[in-house]
């Protein structure tokens, strides 16, 4: 911990960012919160506020375990790129290397979700497809014939392989030919089958000696332990009376479990805090953390710069594709000022979760910040945008 005008933030405008998160507790908008902003590779800021469990009365705590759902792809993507750099995997391998049902692809031509019409795509979707979100891979966000035959499918199921998965998805149409337009889909998950193949190695397999074990996130993985049990947060929705209810049966928290058989690269990992400012620092410093190299400078470089042209516009819909942002490999890069609702520079490359995890990390300020809370969905309270108008109004201010 640094004391703040040694990082050149103001104490006074830093202290104005406790009320109003705790603000977010106060009103029943969310059940707790974790926050911190470091610089130059040291915690400046670092709170909790609110409750692990309402019903427990359980504080919230600095090392609560928490569901980070998308904010598992550049965890994905990182682990691609270590075989890149390894020299196992090309960015411009087509994916059916790898995985040879993808050889057989279709894109949706017309027609409807029951009689589609279908050809074949241009070109064979890539590695890189994959991790900027450019395959045509559906995710069941835009509605339309193919996200009707995805969500159809009932692919997210614990109790798939993720051999499996892959090989059921490669029978669903692609939204577009790859590579030709851009939206959020789940090729972080066929990167994940991708990583198993080349290496060997199941995926948590993987991730635990290439990544974690080098990082010393030892809080992070696929399943929940029995000695997290007390530290993971609950995850809460807001009920048909406005107050938060916990989350019960829902599909997708199978996949946490002990007995699940899915690893789930496009959501389903736990983490810590500490464990992702590790892994962000790790992106901030080129590819290397505590005298561990991850990755080649160069990698991480072409990971965090935008990747799509701005010809290749958005599918229509909820794709999570801010105009100020671009994509690079497996995270947003801010490519534009002009117009940004929030502040930052160009550069900042960011990630978040469903649940209400949120990372942005500035190369420019050499400044990483995090909040994170578990309500579904997060996007219902402006917690991030709350948060870096409030970092940002600090940073530089001699007040």
């Amino acid at each position: 911990m640094a004391r703040a005008e040694t990082l050149d933030f103001s104490q006074a405008a830093l202290g104005r960012i406790d009320p109003a998160l705790q603000a977010f507790v106060d009103s029943g908008r969310v059940s707790g919160i974790y926050a911190v902003i470091a610089r130059h590779g040291r915690i400046r800021y670092e709170r909790t506020f609110g409750r692990m469990d309402l019903a427990r009365g359980t504080p919230m705590r600095p090392d609560a375990i928490f569901r980070i759902y998308s904010m598992t792809k550049p965890v994905i993507a990182v682990g691609v790129l270590r075989l890149v750099d390894q020299g196992r995997v090309g960015l411009d391998d087509p994916v059916s290397k790898y995985i040879p049902s993808f050889a057989a692809v279709k894109v949706f031509a017309g027609g409807t979700a029951d009689a589609p019409i279908l050809r074949a795509p241009d070109s064979p979707i890539t590695i890189r497809h994959l991790l900027n979100h450019t395959s045509g891979l559906a995710y069941g966000l835009t509605p339309g014939p193919v996200d009707t035959i995805f969500s159809r499918a009932k692919l997210y199921d614990a109790g798939r392989t993720l051999e499996e998965f892959t090989d059921s998805l490669a029978r669903i149409p692609l939204l577009f030919s790859p590579g030709t337009q851009w939206s959020y889909g789940s090729g972080l998950d066929v990167a994940g089958r991708v990583i198993e193949v080349a290496s060997g190695q199941t995926l948590d397999r993987f991730l635990d000696e290439q990544l974690f074990r080098p990082l010393v996130m030892r809080d992070t993985g696929f399943r929940i332990r029995p000695e997290m049990r007390n530290r993971l947060a609950t995850v809460y929705t807001t009920g048909p009376d406005g107050t938060l209810q916990p989350v019960r049966g829902d599909g997708l928290m199978a996949m946490f479990e002990p007995e699940a058989r899915f690893f789930w690269g496009s959501g389903g990992l736990l983490s810590t805090p500490d464990d992702m400012l590790r892994f962000t620092q790790m992106l901030l410093d080129g590819g290397v953390f505590g005298g561990t190299r991850i990755l080649r400078p160069e990698t991480v470089a072409l990971m965090t710069r935008n990747t799509v042209p701005p010809e290749l516009t958005p599918v229509p819909s909820g794709t999570l594709r801010d105009p100020t942002y671009g994509f690079g490999l497996g995270v947003a890069v801010k490519v534009d000022t002009a117009g940004a609702t929030r502040p930052g520079p160009v550069g900042i490359f960011r990630w978040s979760g469903y649940l209400g995890t949120y990372f942005w990390v500035d190369p420019e300020n050499d400044l990483i910040a995090m909040v994170w809370t578990q309500l579904s969905p997060g996007s219902r309270v402006p917690l991030e945008a709350t948060f870096q108008e409030l970092v940002y109004s600090a940073l530089g201010n001699r007040e």
